[in-house]
């Protein structure tokens, strides 16, 4: 059973609207059990200002044990915890499973993306929507079986996410931002670009570097402090959330299938709350 077992504060150097709180959840990648520990806690959570924001930051899917199950809690949460609005941002993940399943995609681009999809966890959510008593025999039959059995309570949130959101001086991007190219011709990258043809560095969903190893200074990224998710713990043995903000970021990808972890930030002005639940890991959680 998954609990909150760890909380940090911090002090931005900048602040969202003082009318919002905001619950920012970081990747879940199918760990239901993480996903409940984090809203039950933040249902639990007095409210403080007028409008509560929940937002998930991308990669609700692919990996875990139960990512239809993550999608309706994600669904719902907003009404669970009492927020005026919940937003979902799309990650990589989500951009490679509506490229598979979107019926307007063309078909070598809709099996390219289906190809990617099942090498990056994406098998996980394939055995959710069938069963299969016989194998597709090849990468066009388990394509169109997919697009028939996908559900469309799934369809319809895939279709709902958004690239960003942003309140006052505080960016929420699934993977980031680059510090090369301008903010707001980077963040207009259409979510459908063809994997073939997807520079990572260029698309908000993507992009790793420089945006990681980046120091902005007081300007930040462009007038923003960017709350992304993306990179487990930044692909270090040992990440500081202090050494992020310092760089004007918040990392909330705790690397859930690997570590057992979820984040979420909870956000008042300039003041960021971020609590931890643990959970097993999804090795522990198969030997069940």
């Amino acid at each position: 059973m998954a609990a909150v077992v760890d909380r940090q504060t911090f002090i931005l150097p900048r602040a969202v609207a003082p009318d919002v709180e905001v619950f920012a959840i970081g990747d879940i990648h199918g760990r239901t059990d993480l996903l409940r520990a984090l809203l039950d806690e933040a249902a639990r959570e007095p409210r403080r200002r007028e409008r509560r924001i929940l937002i998930f930051l991308g990669d609700l899917i692919d990996r875990g044990p139960d990512s239809l199950g993550a999608v309706d809690l994600a669904i719902g949460a907003g009404q669970l915890i009492g927020a005026q609005e919940s937003i979902g941002l799309m990650g990589n993940h989500e951009s490679m499973m509506r490229l598979a399943l979107d019926v307007d995609a063309p078909w070598d681009v809709a099996l390219d993306a289906l190809a990617n999809w099942l090498r990056n966890g994406g098998a996980a959510v394939v055995r959710q929507f069938r069963d299969f008593e016989v194998a597709p025999v090849d990468a066009e039959e388990l394509l169109t079986v997919i697009r028939v059995g996908a559900p469309e309570r799934v369809r319809g949130w895939l279709a709902s996410l958004r690239s960003h959101w942003r309140s006052q001086g505080v960016l929420f991007v699934h993977a980031g931002v680059n510090p090369h190219i301008e903010l707001e011709t980077f963040l207009a990258a259409p979510w459908s670009t063809p994997l073939s043809e997807l520079d990572e560095e260029a698309h908000w969903a993507w992009v790793r570097w420089p945006f990681l190893e980046f120091s902005p200074g007081p300007g930040g990224f462009s007038g923003f402090f960017v709350v992304h998710g993306h990179t487990p713990n930044d692909a270090r043995a040992n990440p500081s959330h202090a050494d992020q903000i310092a760089r004007f970021r918040l990392n909330l990808d705790a690397g859930s299938g690997a570590t057992g972890l979820a984040k979420m930030a909870v956000i008042r002005g300039d003041e960021a709350r971020v609590l931890t639940a643990l959970g097993p890991t999804n090795r522990m959680l198969d030997r069940e």
